[in-house]
């Protein structure tokens, strides 16, 4: 049976699903999902690009912003860098690669774990990251000194669809129509659906739609357990609650990413896109608060990069090897990363800490625009 096919028969079986639930079917199901699979699903080959497809460069200004953390923890052995939703490896192997060079110390003392939900995945990060251990989510280590990363991990968390329909917010489950083919039916929102959408104002004008998004919460909270003492990084696109919903984006964020081409044909494809919607930032800030975690700052990716010596390789005094190809190519690569009206802006960094008193001010999190 295909996965459209296996998602049918749990609607015949059970009645209409969150979307949510069919989202986590769609994206991860052993075998099946888009994520479980060891098809190229980024870079050009791919239907999207990540930050670790553009260069080593967004590696190599993490490893920085490692440093002083490492600092401010006065240096552990070993000092735990976990990695949450890793893929294939190639950030984390760019990571560690920088850090070889700019912090042999702390290289020694790395210990790397990737915790990855896709096993045909876990398979290549292993053979990219040797040196790591290649875990299963539920595996991840606890009670650590070091660092949690998360980089576009967040956005393809399962989310659940709303829309206010006479004045009243519904819930959009997937169901059958009369031909047996999915399809969305308004109901009676889950308790959890309603009361985020409440808390954070999703959908509040007649025919708004919206998503929210209660798995990011959990995913938090697993991430902080990881660390007695120590950073939590996480970097994705999204905004705070007031930007995320209304305005601009009254039909929601949630897309489907095909060949580099987006679409809302959510229900299409089942297995073979992927679905992401934007995550909201005011939600994560305020589960790190409930679960005792100290907001350090959220900031631009491109301030945060810009911060972290992203352009400082390109101060060229020569000429002739600014005119060098590679020094191209790299040049291009960072203006990826930072193009305020591309990934700079869209793709926001929030970091975290537990355990380090006074609360520390990160050179990652100050404004190279104003400093």
């Amino acid at each position: 049976m295909t996965l459209a096919e296996l998602i049918a028969a749990e609607i015949r079986a059970r009645g209409p699903i969150p979307f949510a639930r069919f989202m986590e079917r769609a994206l991860y199901e052993p075998g099946l999902g888009y994520y479980a699979t060891s098809a190229a699903r980024t870079g050009q080959a791919g239907d999207f690009f990540t930050a670790s497809d553009v260069g080593p460069a967004f590696g190599a200004c993490l490893a920085r912003q490692l440093g002083e953390m490492d600092r401010l923890l006065g240096r552990p052995d070993p000092f735990t860098l976990v990695e949450f939703g890793p893929g294939r490896g190639w950030l984390a192997r760019d990571l560690l690669d920088a850090l070889a060079s700019r912090d042999p110390d702390l290289r020694g003392r790395v210990e790397t774990v990737l915790v990855e939900a896709s096993a045909a995945m876990r398979e290549e990060a292993g053979r990219r990251v040797p040196e790591a251990r290649v875990v299963a989510p539920g595996e991840e280590p606890s009670g650590r000194a070091g660092a949690v990363l998360a980089v576009e991990l967040f956005d393809a968390l399962p989310v659940h669809r709303v829309r206010r329909m006479s004045g009243v917010i519904r819930e959009l489950f997937v169901a059958l129509d009369a031909a047996g083919k999915l399809c969305e039916s308004p109901g009676e929102p889950l308790a959890e659906t309603a009361a985020m959408a409440a808390r954070y104002g999703a959908a509040e004008g007649e025919g708004d739609e919206a998503e929210v998004c209660p798995a990011a919460l959990r995913q938090l909270d697993t991430m902080e357990g990881c660390l007695r003492r120590g950073f939590f990084l996480v970097v994705d696109y999204g905004d705070t609650a007031s930007g995320l919903y209304g305005g601009a984006r009254r039909r929601g964020t949630l897309l489907a990413y095909h060949r580099h081409a987006t679409s809302e044909a959510y229900l299409e494809r089942v297995g073979g896109q992927d679905l992401t919607a934007h995550v909201n930032f005011s939600a994560l800030r305020d589960r790190a608060r409930e679960r005792g975690l100290t907001l350090l700052g959220l900031t631009t990716q491109d301030r945060f990069l810009i911060a972290n010596g992203i352009l400082e390789d390109f101060e060229e005094t020569d000429s002739a090897r600014w005119r060098e190809p590679a020094q191209v190519k790299r040049r291009l690569q960072a203006m990826q990363l930072i193009h305020p009206q591309g990934m700079g802006q869209a793709f926001k960094v929030l970091v975290l800490s537990r355990g380090i008193e006074p609360a520390p001010v990160l050179a990652g999190l100050r404004d190279p625009l104003r400093d």
